[in-house]
């Protein structure tokens, strides 16, 4: 049965009240969520008797992903949800211009002025929206977003993502935050057909750009890619990579592609980033911190602080 019509039926059984809360949902079905009593990590599959309608927050919490925030971080969150919205827009936009300027695309002169004072006016926006978020960043009173507005490369944006998406209490190790961004394996093992998980996509986004960012204008973390990029370079390590026809074969690190070497020196300064985040972040609020594996189980004697790149707390 199609989701919609199975979502219609559940719903007049359930005299259009959510499953979980019992409080009535709104008609619109686009504004509900169907919910499966026994996941799918079970088995569970969407049929009638497996699958009841619920309001979307009340889902949220059934599954453990509901975060309260206090009335500053509601706002920055309304402030981020607003600029991935205006984003998104904006690279649509983008892309259906370049289109018509690559001449795969055909498009009459007017509709083309149109979508020129659109990518404008939305450029405008996204440009207005970022002042804002730093504006917000600036005055907000959590001791790691001032501590990694110090580290050279890092902006207010990233540091928005970061406060509205991780919860930094329920990551006891930094392994937790590579896990949650989808940073804890190699990107083609992060997805398994018929499997949930891959992380969070749009942090990972974020960070990518971040790090390219930060190897560009030689930032904080300039030299955790090209310590990696050297390394791999020379590297006899075999591993997965993908050949000029686009099929995953095996070969040592040192005969990759170029951009293969480029992303893996990305990814490195994505989960330092992280690591760092997690120990300053962890620390100001007085949580538990762990020694670095490579400390505690490969018995390294140091390791990089946060504050060798220019982190206070």
């Amino acid at each position: 049965m199609p989701k919609t019509a199975l979502k219609t039926a559940l719903l007049k059984t359930q005299n259009g009240a959510c499953a979980l809360t019992q409080n009535p949902v709104k008609p619109n079905l686009s504004l509900v969520d169907t919910d499966r009593k026994i996941q799918k990590k079970g088995g569970g599959i969407y049929t009638a008797e497996n699958t009841r309608v619920v309001d979307p927050v009340a889902h949220m919490k059934r599954h453990g992903i509901y975060r309260k925030r206090d009335e500053q971080m509601e706002r920055l969150k309304s402030t981020m949800d607003g600029r991935e919205q205006v984003r998104k827009l904006l690279n649509s936009v983008t892309n259906r211009i370049l289109a018509i300027e690559r001449q795969t695309d055909q498009m009459d002169a007017e509709t083309l002025e149109w979508l020129a004072e659109q990518k404008k006016q939305t450029n405008s926006r996204l440009s207005k929206i970022d002042r804002e978020v730093t504006k917000q960043i600036k005055a907000i009173d959590i001791p790691v977003a001032q501590s990694a507005l110090g580290v050279k490369g890092i902006g207010a944006v990233t540091i928005a993502y970061m406060l509205i998406y991780i919860d930094i209490e329920k990551a006891n190790y930094c392994s937790s935050l590579w896990s949650y961004c989808g940073l804890d394996k190699a990107s083609h093992e992060r997805y398994e057909k018929g499997v949930a998980g891959g992380g969070n996509k749009t942090l990972r986004t974020v960070l990518y750009t971040m790090a390219d960012s930060m190897m560009k204008t030689r930032g904080a973390y300039r030299y955790v890619y090209d310590r990696k990029k050297e390394r791999l370079s020379v590297s006899e390590k075999v591993t997965k990579s993908r050949n000029t026809q686009g099929k995953l074969i095996e070969c040592a690190w040192k005969d990759t592609k170029p951009s293969h070497r480029h992303g893996a020196a990305l990814r490195e300064v994505m989960k330092h980033f992280l690591a760092d985040w997690w120990h300053v972040h962890r620390t100001t609020e007085g949580l538990e911190v762990s020694l670095p594996f490579a400390i505690e189980k490969l018995g390294h004697k140091t390791w990089e602080r946060p504050e060798d790149k220019g982190w206070i707390y």
